[in-house]
């Protein structure tokens, strides 16, 4: 059975760069580090609040990673779902007719895991992972302003929200959950644990600048990843102590970190 988001998988171009963001900056503390040589890969595991985030540095540029930067650069790679039962999870995307990257679960750094083509999930690649037995996910104690930093959605864009996020439910048996949307758009949303899974697409029913220009970008570089959510508990502070990065004030208690100062990953950060 599949229960939390795990984790979300960022690529980056050095490992050390990532780090310097997400432990340094953020105040995350890394659970495990480590040279995956079969994966082609350095990578980090640090948690935030009920999920993690793995960062993954290509070792070569012929190995998947390395492909992905080439082509695309630094930014959101993977959400993985954790599973009780990797290779009862798999045998049931099988059987649910679900394109596969692995027909048998291998050795990561979460555990044992397996991919799935994003070919059949809207265009975003997703992982099963089994953590060995016995390893409990402990989110450190912090203080300060980031103290309370959680994951709290992935944004998944997609050229028909409901179908998208019916697709993630019946497949994965995941909850359906309530999603706001832009203007312009329409959203539909599962929840994997503490974390919802948010596909957004243009809404159909109208022809605003808003929907025309995400339906242009949809159609010119296809379904996929969007970015992150974050929640604090205090979104000023939060930004306060994130002034290096620049933020760019939201919508009333959130900002926005761009792209270009978060190694390619789209950061939006809320009030709880």
């Amino acid at each position: 059975m599949l229960s939390r988001v795990h984790h979300v998988g960022l690529v980056v171009r050095r490992l050390e760069d990532g780090l310097a963001l997400w432990r340094d900056r953020f105040g995350l503390e890394v659970a495990k580090q480590a040279t995956i040589e079969d994966q082609g890969v350095r990578a980090a595991l640090l948690p935030i609040g009920n999920s993690e985030i793995e960062l993954l540095e290509p070792i070569g540029a012929d190995t998947g990673v390395g492909r992905f930067l080439a082509k695309r650069g630094e930014g959101l790679h993977h959400v993985c779902l954790e599973s009780d039962d990797v290779a009862a999870d798999l045998t049931a995307a099988r059987t649910r007719g679900l394109p596969l990257i692995d027909e048998r679960p291998r050795p990561g750094l979460a555990g044992q895991i397996c991919f799935l083509h994003p070919k059949g999930t809207r265009g975003a690649l997703v992982e099963f992972a089994q953590p060995p037995a016995g390893e409990q996910h402990h989110a450190p104690k912090r203080s300060g302003a980031l103290a309370d930093l959680s994951l709290h959605e992935v944004t998944i864009q997609t050229r028909e929200a409901a179908s998208a996020a019916q697709l993630f439910a019946e497949a994965f048996a995941l909850p359906r959950a309530p999603a706001a949307a832009p203007s312009g758009l329409v959203a539909a949303a599962v929840s994997a644990g503490a974390v919802r899974l948010v596909f957004l697409a243009a809404d159909a029913h109208t022809a605003s600048m808003e929907a025309a220009a995400f339906r242009s970008r949809v159609e010119a570089v296809g379904e996929g990843f969007m970015g992150l959510v974050l929640t604090v508990r205090d979104a000023a502070a939060a930004a306060a102590a994130l002034a290096p990065l620049e933020p760019v004030e939201g919508a009333s208690r959130s900002f926005t970190l761009l792209p270009a100062r978060c190694h390619g990953v789209p950061l939006d950060v809320r009030a709880m």
